[in-house]
């Protein structure tokens, strides 16, 4: 019984000391490869958590130090392993950004480590240039760092339909949100009724027909003399209403038509009585509902005098109707531009996505993407302000299905790592 004790006493050991050897192996930097960079792409780590670039006897950990400042850079040199003084080392890193864009940062000792002269921007993505000089030697290292950046198949891109633009300028609006309904513009409306009182012998125009100013549109024969005259509209337009019947008695209190100039209509629009103060004659309204485009009209009239059963107020707006595409009795809706802006530089609302706790636009670069992070100011349904950031006039984004470029991203792993 003791050497059967003994022999497994010994086997638990065996297996404790090769778990053991396991975890420590496992926790282990990975093996350096010249300078410093480690294969499959990931990298070799110093004590304080930074990349380890090492090229012969010097050794340097680059980091990015944020908690409660903005980011700077921190390297630590060492020399076979062994911290130096950082005086020693003269270094700078260059720091090539997407769109053509380099940062330069020179380095200063600070305590136990060289600080750099310049923040760290977000998005920490880059393409990283490292020079160190010591001892009489350049040392020079390169490797990606990539944040909130993808490159897509331009197949997948058109896939996805995934829409590019320019940033410009652009105008935005401060609209009201209103209902309203078309009627007939009460100053091009006539009421046609006969001058003498008598029988209709004629009825020339049916309801909807076109008419001419000075057309006959009727004949009556007059009860005092027996004799037939004619009934002309006063107006050209059309027939939105015909109460002459033919054989019928007439006087001249009848309204045989009612003609209305149509090739411009009126919207009446209900408006809280809380929103009418920002409404003014000659603003410009947004009419949508009688077809995929909208027109534009304008406010021509303020009523003084509310609506009691509503208490709501009245705003009329002239609106165009060349094509006829807006028939009187017809409720639409509309947006009335209470404010206009000119902005140097907006993007699309549809374009914005977050990444972290940013508002970001996917920047376009063939068929590359990166993130741009935006301070944005006003906005309305369609475009939104940029205050700051790194777009200008005529920079590349995608507008149109970013959150396609965005899922791609965080499926890349192209994340906040340092």
């Amino acid at each position: 019984m003791k050497i059967i004790r003994i022999i497994l006493a010994v086997v638990l050991l065996a297996a404790g000391v090769f778990a053991a050897t396991k975890i420590l192996k496992s926790k282990a930097p990975p093996a350096v490869a010249e300078h410093g960079e480690t294969p499959a792409g990931e990298y070799a780590r110093g004590p304080h958590g930074g990349r380890l670039l090492t090229d012969g006897d010097l050794g340097i950990e680059v980091t990015i130090y944020e908690p409660d400042i903005p980011p700077q850079f921190r390297v630590y040199p060492f020399k076979n392993g062994k911290p130096i003084d950082p005086s020693e080392v003269n270094l700078v890193i260059e720091l090539d950004r997407f769109l053509d864009r380099t940062d330069t940062i020179n380095f200063k000792k600070e305590g136990d480590y060289l600080v750099g002269d310049a923040v760290v921007e977000e998005p920490h993505s880059f393409d990283v240039k490292v020079t160190a000089g010591f001892n009489g030697k350049k040392s020079e290292w390169t490797y990606p760092s990539y944040e909130g950046r993808v490159t897509m198949q331009a197949a997948a891109i058109e896939s996805a339909n995934i829409k590019i633009k320019e940033v410009g300028p652009a105008k935005l609006r401060t609209l009201l949100h209103l209902n309203g309904k078309i009627t007939a513009d009460p100053d091009k409306v006539a009421h046609v009724s006969p001058r003498y009182p008598g029988v209709v012998l004629e009825v020339r125009k049916k309801l909807g027909d076109s008419v001419k100013k000075d057309e006959v549109i009727a004949v009556v024969e007059s009860n005092d003399s027996l004799r037939p005259y004619e009934i002309k509209s006063q107006i050209a337009g059309r027939v939105v209403k015909r109460d002459a019947v033919l054989g019928e008695s007439v006087s001249q209190d009848t309204t045989l038509y009612v003609i209305a100039d149509l090739d411009t209509v009126s919207l009446d629009l209900a408006v809280p009585r809380e929103d009418f103060p920002k409404l003014r004659k000659g603003q410009k309204v947004i009419v949508n509902g009688a077809s995929e485009n909208p027109a534009e009209a304008t406010i021509t009239y303020l009523s003084p005098i509310g609506a009691q059963d509503t208490q709501t107020m009245m705003a009329r707006a002239e609106l165009p109707n060349p094509d006829m595409t807006w028939q009187p009795g017809l409720y639409v809706t509309a947006e009335v531009v209470v404010d206009e802006k000119e902005v140097p530089i907006a993007v699309k609302a549809s374009a914005l996505q977050t990444f972290r706790d940013w508002d970001v636009v996917f920047m376009n670069e063939g068929t590359s993407f990166e993130i741009a992070i935006l301070e944005l100011g006003h906005r309305d349904g369609e475009w939104v302000e940029v205050l700051s950031g790194p777009l200008k006039p005529g920079t590349k984004y995608a507008t149109e299905n970013s959150f396609v470029v965005k899922a791609d991203v965080l499926k890349s792993g192209a994340s906040h790592d340092h």
